[in-house]
């Protein structure tokens, strides 16, 4: 393994592209460089990247703790620093990480300009609010009469070193949404990317690795077996995001072995547009948000529910539109080619599919032999018999189901395997509004689509097979921290209810629960009892045998 598995610091020395460049800038990415046509072709899982034995696993994990046990004592504010130091570093040396993007995974430069390079610094500064409201010290209000002499408080502290699972198609986008608020609050991290991004991922843990104290964050790379490895090692918390198959059998591992967990496992998000829709504004922006990172986004609208009284004119925009983007690897490319073969042919059985049951192909759906650079596919007439509309697809494509109207369009979404997000599409606002209310998913847009999962204030997370993992926000800090209360007790003399039992306590206790069922009758009696009990127990303790 090389150095950079074994302990976070390091650089990637030759695993960077010479056409990067150094980090001062110098011969940066040139728009006219395009990724050879063999990588266009075929990705495969980095064989070049060293798998991390269950040995160096284990060693990663016990580095991360023994760090981790000094940085929680920091201040958040130096924490803080820290973080945002090192999200400057990379976008000082963003011309890298586009490359790696581009190389490993095919990602047009602009989509990995935004999607990647920009990402760390806004998320840093906007976890910093997050976790700096969320963190403070609560104080709890103790009855006086009650608990005489006595005080609480409930800090939120860190569980200790998190285990990072993460998936290739945001291979620092995806990091950075847990590894920050994880470091924020205190915790070590180890991260295992995915085989298939490996570099770009290890990129994005070697900047922070160099503005943090030694050992604190490690990357350990390998297949599913080292994220078991990583599970079996320790690990005080656990965040996964890739396929439902993948994450249940994560979050049974993780129950079994008592980690707090977080588990997020893809979508099927729908467009419900809606026949008073400003059609252009929708066609834009389901254009967007269905091709963009070529569909491999958990959170891309991968169906649309479609109003039948616009259903001709938006298929047809859409089709306008879209039979005029470019597809390909070049930077100004505008639907990058997939991934992986793998993926590949998931979007290819998929069409298939819908083709053969009946649905209509408007535009795309084949690309020359051997190619990854999949056009962006619209497909009409589709129905819930069809792994398009019933299954994730994770491509260029979507798939147009007519509706009746709102309510159809609202019962068909809430029939749907997954829960992650939604957007309704109309001019209307307020309807919009209240159909929200009725969709049972964890993010619903109104006239957009899915832009809160750059937004650390606002909770990402879902239902039913998406799986109930939360990212960011203050709700998925539970994953990282747990509470702790403290209570002080300055009193000087023995409670009233403590040892030894008597008569007279069993009365007070009668007393107490007369009084909270509103009967006063004997409350008379409460102050010489409770003055009876004292001087038994000042009696009690301080007689000498």
């Amino acid at each position: 393994m090389n150095h950079t598995a074994i302990n976070g610091r390091g650089n990637l020395g030759d695993a960077v592209s010479p056409a990067v460049g150094d980090s001062n800038g110098a011969n940066v990415l040139k728009h006219s460089d395009v990724v050879p046509a063999a990588v266009v072709r075929e990705r495969m899982p980095a064989a070049h990247v060293e798998p991390a034995s269950i040995s160096q696993v284990g060693r990663a994990v016990a580095r991360a703790r023994a760090a981790q046990y000094e940085w929680q004592r920091r201040p958040l504010a130096e924490r803080v620093t820290a973080l945002v130091e090192a999200a400057r570093e990379m976008l000082r040396r963003r011309h890298e990480v586009i490359a790696l993007a581009r190389d490993e995974m095919g990602k047009v430069s602009v989509e990995g300009l935004f999607n990647e390079a920009l990402g760390p610094l806004d998320a840093a500064v906007g976890w910093a609010r997050v976790v700096g409201r969320a963190t403070r010290r609560r104080r709890v209000w103790l009855n006086p009469l009650s608990f005489p002499k006595k005080s609480a408080h409930v800090d939120l502290v860190p569980r200790g070193v998190v285990g990072v699972i993460a998936p290739w198609n945001y291979p620092v986008a995806a990091l950075y949404r847990s590894t920050l608020p994880a470091l924020m609050t205190g915790n070590g991290v180890v991260v295992k990317p995915s085989e298939f991004s490996p570099r770009t991922s290890a990129w994005f843990v070697d900047r922070l690795a160099a503005a943090l104290p030694e050992g604190l964050i490690h990357v350990v790379h390998g297949d599913r077996q080292v994220g078991a490895a990583l599970i079996d090692a320790g690990i005080d918390a656990c965040v996964f995001t890739g396929s439902s198959e993948s994450g249940r059998a994560v979050r049974l591992h993780c129950a079994q072995r008592g980690i707090a967990s977080s588990i997020e496992m893809g979508g099927k998000d729908p467009a419900i547009v809606l026949a008073d829709c400003d059609l252009r504004r929708t066609v834009a922006g389901i254009t967007n948000w269905t091709l963009s990172n070529a569909g491999q986004a958990c959170g891309a609208i991968e169906v649309a529910y479609v109003d039948e009284q616009i259903a001709d004119a938006f298929v047809a925009a859409v089709r306008r539109v879209w039979t005029r983007l470019r597809v390909g690897p070049e930077p100004f490319s505008d639907v990058a080619p997939l991934a992986n073969r793998r993926q590949f042919e998931t979007v290819r059985s998929h069409v298939e599919d819908a083709r053969a049951k009946g649905a209509v192909l408007v535009c795309g759906g084949a690309c020359p032999e051997g190619s990854l650079a999949y056009p962006p596919t619209l497909l009409d007439r589709c129905d819930e018999r069809m792994k398009v509309v019933r299954d994730e697809t994770f491509g260029p494509v979507l798939a147009v189901v007519r509706v009746a109207g709102a309510a159809d369009a609202v019962r068909r979404t809430n029939a749907s395997r997954y829960g992650l997000g939604a957007s309704i599409w109309t001019r209307d606002t307020a309807r919009a509004k209240r159909l929200a209310e009725r969709l049972e998913v964890g993010v619903v847009t109104i006239n957009d689509h899915a832009f809160s999962g750059a937004i650390p204030a606002l909770p990402w997370s879902g239902t039913r097979d998406t799986g109930f993992g939360v990212a960011n926000s203050e709700y998925a800090l539970a994953t990282f921290v747990r509470p702790r209360a403290m209570l002080i007790d300055k009193a000087t003399t023995p409670e009233l209810f403590w040892m030894p039992y008597d008569d007279t306590l069993w009365r007070i206790g009668d007393i107490l629960a007369d009084l909270q069922l509103g009967h006063l009758g004997t409350l008379w009696r409460l102050p010489l009892l409770i003055r009876q009990r004292k001087r038994a127990l000042r009696d009690f303790f301080t007689r000498e045998d």
